[in-house]
């Protein structure tokens, strides 16, 4: 990017991310930030749902650019935020620093996904534009419209979501995420779900999980969905099948390199619009970049062209 300006940007950062390691590191990181980054504003995310508003805040404040610092439940706020704060579309720019539990959507900018790499590329990174999500659900009666960055999913992802946010993770990421999943499918009873793309029936499964995907990859690296782009304005279906002992390990030794695709269990779809509705009495809870809201039914939409995102890499395609 061009003309980096620091008196517009603003870092809005999670104390709580990495067990808390952010907010203990703080002091430290401010340091180095403003050394690399300039004259930057800070804004702590202070509780679930802040840095949508801490996000809408900085940008009635003057702020052009803003960088997320924490996992991707802090993402998944900060774009929610510029998303429902008013401004044009396009006119915000997003940063991502990547400093939480999982960190997958830092998968696709970074091969290290370390927020200090990140600083030190940001000043010179240039912008491209590409897609965002919305999950429309109903929480206690209320409807919930929520913007996503990298993926959505229901079934036992949101079982392990909500047991991943829960633990102390002190393990590390990978695996964190790892042994929370095989303990979350031992505890899961399958759902069955009614599927549509794009206004068409696909089918009814009883699932492991679906993950509808911007991005590629959810759990610490597990790429979930391969061919998924943020730049092609639609959204990739991945349905596991629920199947027996046998069929989570062949899909665990497969799922970190994405070839689970290519296994029985496993039916994929492309859309813009994705609709789920549980068939019988086992719910189907829903993990949001991270994060875990509630359960479907619920609505997905594609948001192509939602935002102008920093790049890390170098050269070569983000999606």
């Amino acid at each position: 990017m061009n003309g980096w300006d620091a008196s517009t940007t603003c870092v809005i950062f999670n104390p709580h991310a990495a067990s808390g390691r952010v907010g203990r590191e703080w002091a430290e990181r401010e340091r180095t930030l403003r050394q690399l980054l300039g004259p930057v504003t800070f804004r702590a995310s202070r509780s679930s749902g802040d840095g949508a508003q801490q996000a809408r805040d900085a940008i009635t404040a003057g702020a052009r650019t803003l960088l997320s610092l924490g996992g991707d439940g802090t993402h998944n706020e900060v774009v929610h935020g510029i998303l429902t704060s008013g401004a044009p579309r396009g006119s915000i720019r997003l940063g991502i620093l990547p400093s939480g539990t999982g960190g997958d959507f830092g998968r696709l900018l970074l091969d290290s996904g370390d927020w200090l790499s990140a600083a030190k590329a940001l000043p010179t990174a240039t912008s491209t534009t590409i897609d965002a999500g919305l999950a429309i659900f109903t929480k206690e009666g209320i409807e919930q419209r929520r913007h996503f960055l990298n993926i959505c999913s229901f079934g036992v992802g949101g079982l392990a979501a909500s047991m991943v946010n829960s633990s102390k993770k002190r393990l590390g990421s990978k695996a964190t995420f790892f042994l929370t999943t095989l303990e979350a499918i031992y505890r899961y009873t399958p759902a069955t779900v009614r599927l549509a793309v794009d206004g068409k029936e696909v089918g009814t499964y009883t699932i492991t999980n679906i993950a509808v995907a911007n991005g590629r990859y959810f759990g610490a690296g597990m790429m979930v969905a391969p061919t998924a782009s943020i730049t092609d304005g639609l959204l990739d279906v991945t349905v596991v099948e629920a199947g027996g002992l046998v069929t989570v390990l062949r899909l665990i030794s497969t799922i970190y390199r994405g070839k689970h695709t290519e296994l029985d269990c496993v039916k994929t779809f492309r859309g813009a619009v994705v609709t789920a509705e549980t068939v019988g009495p086992n719910p189907a809870f829903i993990d949001l970049d991270g994060e875990a809201p509630g359960q479907i039914p619920i609505r997905l939409e594609a948001v192509p062209g939602a935002l102008q995102l920093l790049l890390l890499r170098p050269q070569g395609d983000p999606a």
